[in-house]
């Protein structure tokens, strides 16, 4: 007889949840005769919302269980909180471990069945779910920063969906639905991204010339695209940029000495027929700013408060003066270090997110509604630009930016690093086109790395259809990789061929792809380029 997953679309048969003044302990059975946290559950056809309302103390979390038998069940996968870190938290499939944390959304595999639980994107919280052999549980992190959130009015927190299929031979085709279902207004590019980004070969000893002279060699490489390519200045250009330890990576936005007049640059660029693409770090700065609107001083400057209005419009100011320039992409980075003092996967357990010292100015708004809200200035600030989100918790930025860095950085010095953070970085491929086009990173064209096996990785961007970017330093390519590449770049323009992950159950590193009919294939050896996977590893080296 088959077994059945646990249904949580009905009322949860346990609720524990913790104000400011809670005991740290508030889920040991005998701490709490009922749950503090005032909320609903409110079940409807397809969903479950959320509703928490103010309780009179700062509210902290929310736990729900649903209990039943998932015994059976054999695999669990979850996604990561912010981009992938495939050395750390990679995205793989694993056996039941009740303690694991599972952001955002988990897939189940037992029984020749599969089952997806999440949340739908742009939740007014974090949460994770927690699978065990006696039941599915659903934690919601509901602070505001180190500290209870003193909610002024009810949130819908979080809106629970679900999805239950009869084959497990078909959870990727689940699992792309599903994305569908957890995304209902995604927002989308209008034509392929591909092209160049310089950080991967100069890693920021970057100028207007060398610019110019990546712009000629990447219309060598997409000769004959019906679509323009991007040409993308990475970190580098920016005035009080410093190098080696303690640098400075930083604002205000202003261009350095080697770029003397950015219109001028981009307007060359676009005469190229080539679409331009800058990076900037929003939230870190020199100079005076209002004291109530300083998060934290850090890494030489000082961190804005994302939750001031100062800070929002500084930024949207910031965003829109950049794009002002002629860009159309932007690039943001390193928020989610800046607001939490950390990578989100350094406190995978997604309880107490923010280091101590992180104490948002609004402490009437949650974490999660906070970290929107600066999304969505950046997104207005740019205009018609494209935003692509580094560092950017995808969960919270899908419906408010087109393109997301789903991975940790590749890397021009070790394939190792492209293959352990860029290929893993593809276990998110269902999310592809359902929240936003992601981006794996770049493959890296350096004396260091071999061109070949990132031909590879390019190519498997090209025909997914995913961004299609790689860092190539100029002049570096054979006449063959030359040949290749211009290939791979036109199935880029085309869009790719659709082609999704076989047996995705089965990896965390993707190397055979088909099309949903099995008659396009393609398949790749990631180990052969260190004959199996380094020991000894560094960034650096």
């Amino acid at each position: 007889m088959r077994r059945e997953f646990v249904n949580v679309l009905r009322q949860p048969d346990f609720a524990a949840g913790a104000m400011e003044d809670s005991s740290f302990r508030f889920e040991e059975r005998g701490v709490q005769e009922e749950c503090p946290v005032s909320y609903e559950y409110i079940v409807q056809d397809d969903c479950a919302k959320i509703i928490v309302y103010p309780g009179g103390k700062p509210v902290k979390y929310l736990k729900l269980r649903f209990e039943g038998d998932l015994s059976f069940v054999n695999r669990v996968m979850g996604d990561q909180w912010e981009r992938s870190y495939g050395n750390l938290a990679p995205l793989e499939w694993r056996s039941v471990k009740a303690d694991r944390v599972l952001p955002w959304f988990c897939y189940l595999i037992g029984d020749g069945q599969a089952a997806c639980y999440g949340v739908r994107t742009g939740a007014n919280c974090f949460a994770f779910w927690q699978v065990d052999t006696h039941g599915i549980t659903l934690f919601l992190n509901l602070m505001c920063g180190n500290a209870g959130t003193d909610l002024r009015e009810a949130i819908v927190a979080a809106e629970v969906i679900q999805s239950i299929s009869e084959k497990e031979s078909t959870i990727y085709q689940s699992a792309c639905s599903f994305a569908s279902r957890m995304c209902e207004k995604p927002i989308l590019p209008k034509t392929p991204v591909f092209g160049v980004n310089n950080w991967y070969w100069a890693y920021g000893n970057i100028s207007k010339e060398s610019v110019l002279q990546e712009t000629e060699y990447l219309c060598e490489m997409t000769e004959g695209t019906t679509h323009r390519p991007y040409m993308i200045i990475d970190d580098g250009w920016q005035l009080n940029r410093t190098y080696g330890p303690g640098a400075y990576i930083g604002g205000p936005w202003m261009p350095n000495d080697r770029f003397p007049d950015m219109h001028k640059l981009t307007s060359s660029i676009h005469e190229k027929d080539v679409n331009t693409g800058i990076w900037f770090r929003p939230l870190l700065t020199l100079g005076r700013i209002p004291e109530e609107a300083k998060l934290a001083v850090s890494a030489g400057g000082q961190i804005m408060d994302p939750s001031h209005p100062y800070t929002l419009e500084r930024v949207q100011k910031d965003a829109a003066a950049i794009a002002g320039m002629g860009f159309d992409l932007i690039k943001h980075d390193f928020t989610t270090i800046d607001i939490f003092g950390s990578g989100l996967f350094e406190r995978e357990h997604g309880v107490s997110f923010c280091k101590e010292d992180r104490c948002f100015y609004d402490q009437t708004k949650t974490t999660a509604m906070i970290v929107k809200e600066l999304y969505r200035a950046i997104q207005e600030g740019v205009g018609q630009s494209l935003v692509l989100g580094c560092n950017v918790i995808g969960h919270l930025s899908a419906g408010i930016h087109a393109l997301q860095r789903v991975g940790d950085d590749t890397s021009g010095r070790s394939f190792e690093w492209t293959v352990r953070n860029g290929v893993n970085s593809m276990m998110r491929l269902p999310q592809n086109g359902k929240f936003f086009m992601i981006d794996p990173d770049c493959a890296a064209f350096t004396e260091k790395v071999s061109a070949d096996r990132n031909l590879d990785f390019l190519e498997m961007c090209a025909f997914t259809g995913v961004t299609t970017l790689a860092s190539v330093k100029p002049g570096i390519l054979t006449s063959a990789q030359m040949e290749r590449i211009r290939s791979i770049y036109h199935m880029a323009d085309q869009g790719g061929c659709g082609l999704g992950i076989e047996n995705f159950d089965k990896t965390a590193l993707p190397e055979c792809f088909a099309s949903d009919d099995g008659v396009m294939r393609r398949s790749f050896n990631w180990e052969s380029e260190y004959h199996g996977s380094r020991c000894l590893l560094s960034f650096m080296q």
